[in-house]
């Protein structure tokens, strides 16, 4: 018996989340990307204390839908899974682009901040590599920086946009030799990129949000 596999490309419908007022008193457009098994309302949730006058937050969510607990639970997002990676990048950076495209367009004026939590970092870089993006800010926040691409060879000049990694001290999935890895791919890819720890987990602290904007995007 010989079974083939074959694609096709439909439309597919996907959601995203906003927060703030897009208009000429915008100062910042934030596109951020969650991590895996979260859904784009939990980001959004945690620039709640961000004035919306001033901050437009925009946040994509992963095209793959599942429940978090086996058959049962919240359903829940992911950006891509092994299987057909290559296609699932080049769905997801098209997804991404026009999307950033059409809302940052909304507030051309304003200073553009890419923040990407966890897988969401990850697939950020990944974004970049595939597409050309004009952005002044690089937030990766507890991600993996993927060491499979040549990230010199990004359409997006990486080195052109201000780039901060950070990651909590007791993140359980971070440890001192996955940092000492992390470095390694920054240094091979030629990255200008800060990278600095704060006291906590895997998660995002609106606090540590605040801070990193104070530091890094004013």
């Amino acid at each position: 018996m010989e079974i083939s596999t074959n694609y096709i490309t439909t439309p597919k419908t996907t959601r995203f989340a906003t927060y703030g007022k897009p208009g000429p008193n915008t100062k910042y457009f934030w596109f951020c990307l969650h991590g895996s098994k979260m859904v784009c309302e939990q980001i959004v949730y945690k620039f709640s204390e961000f004035n919306p006058e001033e901050h437009y937050i925009v946040a994509p969510e992963g095209m793959h839908k599942l429940y978090s607990e086996g058959f049962g639970g919240a359903v829940v997002a992911t950006w891509m899974t092994k299987r057909d990676r290559l296609k699932e990048i080049h769905d997801f950076s098209v997804y991404l682009s026009t999307l950033y495209k059409q809302e940052s367009a909304k507030v051309s004026q304003a200073k553009r901040i890419l923040f990407g939590f966890s897988q969401g970092g990850t697939t950020l870089f990944r974004w970049l590599h595939r597409e050309q993006i004009n952005a002044d800010v690089l937030l990766g926040y507890s991600c993996w920086i993927p060491e499979d691409i040549n990230l010199k060879e990004s359409k997006t000049i990486l080195n052109d946009i201000k780039k901060v990694y950070t990651y909590g001290k007791g993140d359980k999935f971070i440890s001192e030799e996955r940092i000492a890895m992390l470095k390694s791919i920054v240094s091979k890819n030629a990255l200008d990129m800060e990278i600095l720890a704060f006291d906590g987990e895997h998660k995002i602290y609106k606090e540590t949000l605040k801070e990193l904007f104070h530091a890094y995007v004013v």
